[in-house]
């Protein structure tokens, strides 16, 4: 008869336990969907891809190391406005003595940049997993330094615009931090870029 009272009140007691532990766990998944002011920002580092026209029918690929900034406001906790910034590493290219006669330009080193304007669509695929997905429109930024055959310099910058397209998979660290691995498309033709990435972002 002694313990039959004790036993009486703990499966009650065990079964508010387990509901409260429920709503606690519920509470805490809710506040790690989003933050309070719903504004991020970060940075990803990797390799750049440059599709350099070499002549007329040649097209090579140059890899060099490159990365992006970026910042977002929330407009949904899947959709946000973001602007990107993105730099790609110097790429050189020198003409032999025929070519350099040819064309005057004897060698030629180039930096791209590039910001873009862009929604970020986030689609939960498993715990702490998203797929982010990018659409928008860059300007781009070339600048050249041009060597002469007669040993004159020339810098030039020239502006453009283009398509821009991202990929990518985040991981949610913490409930502010994210691991990311990107992949960016700026679709030029023949000047097309692309950025294979890894960084993280912090969210506000």
């Amino acid at each position: 008869m002694s313990t039959s009272a004790p036993s009486k009140i703990s499966k009650p007691l065990s079964m508010l336990v387990a509901a409260s532990s429920l709503v606690s766990l519920s509470a805490m998944a809710q506040m790690r969907e989003s933050s309070p002011l719903g504004v991020y920002g970060g940075g990803t580092f990797g390799v750049g891809v440059a599709q350099w026209p070499e002549s007329d029918s040649t097209i090579s690929d140059r890899a060099v190391f490159s990365g992006k900034f970026f910042g977002g406001k929330r407009l949904t906790p899947g959709l946000a406005a973001e602007i990107n910034y993105l730099f790609f590493g110097g790429l050189d290219r020198a003409n032999d003595s025929a070519k350099a006669a040819a064309t005057n330009v004897a060698s030629l080193r180039q930096k791209e940049r590039a910001i873009t304007l862009n929604i970020n669509w986030e689609v939960e695929l498993l715990n702490d997993f998203t797929n982010q997905l990018r659409f928008g429109w860059a300007r781009t930024r070339k600048d050249q330094t041009i060597t002469h055959a007669d040993g004159s310099i020339e810098r030039k910058v020239t502006y453009d615009g283009a398509p821009y397209f991202g990929a990518g998979i985040a991981f949610q660290a913490t409930r502010e931090v994210k691991m990311l691995s990107n992949f960016d498309y700026i679709v030029n033709g023949h000047e097309s870029y692309y950025l294979f990435s890894i960084g993280a972002s912090a969210e506000f």
